[in-house]
């Protein structure tokens, strides 16, 4: 109806009716019409047409069928405080009206068949709507939980490999660090043996180049046992060391860029890893023959290709107390011209030496 002349007890019921309408009725886009609204409707929304009367007189079949006309085709739902007319009751239940009575201590309730179907089927639509939202959230929950999982998973894995990474590093340092007391306690014992005697240096590049023990073991690596393995490995890694030592005291400081230089300590570093990996140096469990016999196989290889840059490497023997050849017999002294005698005998005078 017009907002003219409306008590505040009237605006505090549709405001009453709106909330019901919101909550009860699952029409959230209901709202109570402005004063001065040029419809005859005290309720609208998207789908949604509704009066509200606040007088003592129940409401009769005029007011339902301006109500029907003013909604056209949209839900029809009429509010009264004093109730309905029987022929009211009649007629909306004709014209799919629902009907509802409230009172002033905010309580609402259906008065016919057609608005009792519609808070049924606005509780349905609600579970329904509980349901799909509660299955949206349980969806997302799930969703944001297997996120955060992975990624947990994923920081989990990424400090376990920063953790294996610094854990392989410490070993390389440890290695390198084993590997270069070695050679340096081998590099000292083998200039203190040239002191003694300089040609050892020679000797010891021949006896490795002429060494048929790298061969040997890498020959019979696939019938090593698990007790001979260790000692066959200790044997070549050693043989490397002195390889390793020689080629440090053939090689000047000036001459530690050069490409033969960097070739043999690659050699070096090729076959000691090689060893390692013979030795199962980093590995967790067994270390199965073919794999022994592969990585000996590479060490020998490393080890031609140093012996070979050692004996390229050693410089040419410097030659001492080279003999001076004789002279012929006839070039001697015995053969040389006297002052006061003439050659071959004959004195300067003419005469013959007697």
């Amino acid at each position: 109806m017009s907002t003219t002349g409306k008590d505040p007890q009237w605006r505090d019921a549709e405001r009453f009716a709106e909330r019901h309408a919101r909550t009860v009725l699952a029409r959230t886009d209901v709202r109570v019409t402005g004063p001065g609204s040029a419809i005859e409707l005290d309720l609208v929304g998207i789908d949604f047409a509704g009066r509200v009367e606040h007088r003592r007189s129940p409401v009769g079949r005029t007011d339902l069928e301006d109500l029907r006309v003013a909604a056209g085709s949209f839900v029809a739902v009429f509010y009264s405080r004093s109730g309905f007319t029987k022929t009211a009751l009649l007629w909306a239940e004709e014209h799919h009206i629902a009907l509802f009575g409230y009172t002033d201590t905010g309580y609402a309730s259906p008065a016919n068949p057609c608005a009792a179907e519609l808070v049924h089927r606005a509780e349905v639509e609600s579970e329904q709507h509980v349901r799909t939202a509660t299955e949206l959230v349980s969806r997302r929950a799930n969703a944001a939980r297997q996120e955060a999982e992975r990624r947990e998973r994923e920081a989990l894995a990424l400090e376990l490999r920063a953790e294996d990474e610094a854990r392989r590093a410490a070993e390389r340092r440890r290695v390198r660090r084993e590997r270069s007391e070695r050679v340096l306690g081998r590099t000292v014992a083998l200039l203190l043996q040239i002191q003694v005697e300089p040609g050892v240096l020679a000797a010891t590049v021949d006896r490795l180049a002429h060494s048929t023990i790298v061969a040997a073991v890498t020959d019979s690596a696939d019938r090593l046992s698990m007790g001979d393995r260790p000692h066959a490995v200790a044997l070549l890694r050693s043989m490397v060391d002195d390889a390793a030592a020689v080629l440090e005291v053939l090689t000047p400081p000036s001459a530690r860029d050069t490409a033969n230089y960097r070739t043999s300590r690659a050699a070096i570093e090729r076959g000691l890893d090689a060893l390692d990996a013979a030795d199962g140096l980093g590995t967790a469990g067994h270390v199965a023959p073919e794999d022994v016999a592969t990585q000996l196989r590479v060490a020998e290889q490393s080890w031609r290709a140093l012996v070979g840059e050692l004996t390229k490497a050693l410089p040419a023997p410097v030659l001492t107390d080279v003999p001076v050849p004789r002279r012929a017999r006839h070039l001697t002294s015995s053969t040389a011209v006297r002052p006061d005698r003439g050659p071959a005998g004959v004195s300067p005078r003419g005469g013959a030496h007697s």
